[in-house]
């Protein structure tokens, strides 16, 4: 008997997952609803490609976005179809913007939805702008979300960076050290050590954590990934990268929410 179809579910909540995983399994669908991480997606889903990728938009749906907008940026997984289900209107809105190709649902209708997906390959897939390239020709101010008002402050960052800043917005205030009423923390790291402190130090603020890029001047003992990694571990969730300069990229936290089912 040949082997079903693998379905590869997408969703930021390890209880609801399983949840979720037991309906679908019901409607006969083979079902993999591991936890699910972002870093080496694309290596992994080529070396063990799923038939669809069903991506929650309940929880976290700018993670379903990136994960969608990753895969469709892929010259070797951008026909992999996709299925969206759940989410408020609003942020459904934005995905189907940047992949409109993508099959809509709510949960309730999830396992069709893939059962129409398995029938089809989308014919014309979208070539959504990669994440890194959303916010290229900004100011760099705006790229960081200094809006008027913040209260920003400016660890461990070269010689200059102020001023690469340009015009701030009114009312914008720099300071050296997280104080009360600091509520946007940039955190220049170096190591490992201080990528541990910076999560540990800037507590429950929205957190920039400004790390060398692997092809820029300066040699490190941790990557991308490991930033990734450091700060769900603390709690917190990425939901915005941007290239600051030739040497320095930025991945923007926020404290997770509390999951509720």
């Amino acid at each position: 008997m040949a082997a079903k179809p693998r379905i590869r579910l997408v969703c930021w909540n390890e209880d609801l997952a399983a949840e979720r995983a037991r309906v679908l399994k019901k409607a006969g669908l083979d079902v993999d609803a591991s936890p699910f991480n972002p870093a080496g997606m694309i290596t992994r889903l080529r070396e063990n490609p799923p038939a669809v990728m069903l991506i929650d938009l309940d929880r976290l749906p700018s993670h379903g976005r990136e994960v969608a907008v990753m895969l469709r940026t892929s010259k070797s997984m951008r026909h992999l179809p996709i299925v969206f289900a759940g989410g408020i209107e609003e942020k459904v809105a934005r995905v189907r913007e940047e992949v409109p190709d993508g099959i809509f649902t709510d949960w309730a209708k999830a396992a069709a939805a893939v059962s129409r997906a398995l029938k089809r390959a989308p014919a014309v897939v979208a070539q959504p702008v990669p994440h890194m390239q959303r916010y290229a020709g900004s100011p760099l101010a705006k790229k960081l979300d200094l809006k008027a008002g913040t209260k920003a402050a400016l660890i461990g960052a070269e010689d200059g960076f102020i001023e690469m800043l340009g015009d701030l917005p009114e009312g914008v205030e720099i300071v050296s050290r997280v104080t009360a009423g600091t509520n946007l923390v940039l955190w220049f790291v170096r190591s490992s050590r201080e990528l541990a402190a910076a999560f540990e130090l800037a507590r429950a603020r929205s957190l920039w954590i400004v790390y060398p890029k692997q092809a820029g001047r300066y040699k490190v003992d941790f990557n991308q990934n490991d930033v990734r990694l450091t700060g769900l571990e603390a709690g917190m969730v990425d939901y915005k990268i941007c290239a600051v300069n030739a040497d320095w990229s930025g991945m923007k936290f926020a404290r997770r929410k509390t999951q509720v089912r």
